[in-house]
C-alpha cells in the first residue's frame, strides 16, 4: 500500500492468527479463487489466489525479535469504493519490519520506505 519502486512479485498479509480470524480469512481466500487452502495453524504459509499470491505471516512468526501483534492494532484503514475495509500497515511500522528481518532487500526497501515521511 505504501508502494515501492522494486518489483516484488507478492502480496505478503499479517494477520492475528487467531481460530476466528482464520475462519474469516480461509472464507476471504475462498472466495478469492484459492482452490488449495492452506494450513493456517502455522505461523507462515504460503497461499495462492487467481490474481495474487504470497505469504500469511502471523506474530508468531520470529520477525527478528519484533513485536508485530502491536502493529495490527496501529494498521492504518481504508475503505475501498463498496465499503470494504482494507487494513494496512503503518508507514513507521513497516519500516521497523524490513529493518528487523535486516537482509538486504529488506534494508532497501525500508530506506525507500523512509523517504515517503513527510
Amino acid at each position: 500500500m505504501h508502494g515501492s519502486t522494486e518489483l516484488t512479485g507478492d502480496l505478503d498479509l499479517l494477520w492475528d492468527g487467531t481460530p476466528e480470524q482464520a475462519h474469516a480469512l480461509r472464507s476471504a481466500l475462498a472466495a478469492a479463487g484459492c482452490t488449495d487452502l492452506p494450513d493456517l495453524g502455522r505461523p507462515q504459509v504460503a497461499y495462492q489466489v487467481a490474481s495474487a499470491g504470497g505469504d500469511l505471516c502471523t506474530p508468531a512468526l520470529p520477525w527478528g525479535g519484533m513485536d508485530t501483534a502491536s502493529c495490527l492494532t496501529r494498521a492504518v484503514s481504508t475503505r475501498d469504493p463498496e465499503g470494504f475495509t482494507i487494513r494496512y500497515a503503518a508507514l513507521d511500522d513497516l519500516i521497523h519490519m524490513r529493518r528487523a528481518l535486516g537482509r538486504p532487500k529488506d534494508r532497501r526497501r525500508a530506506d525507500e520506505l523512509a523517504r515517503l515521511r513527510p
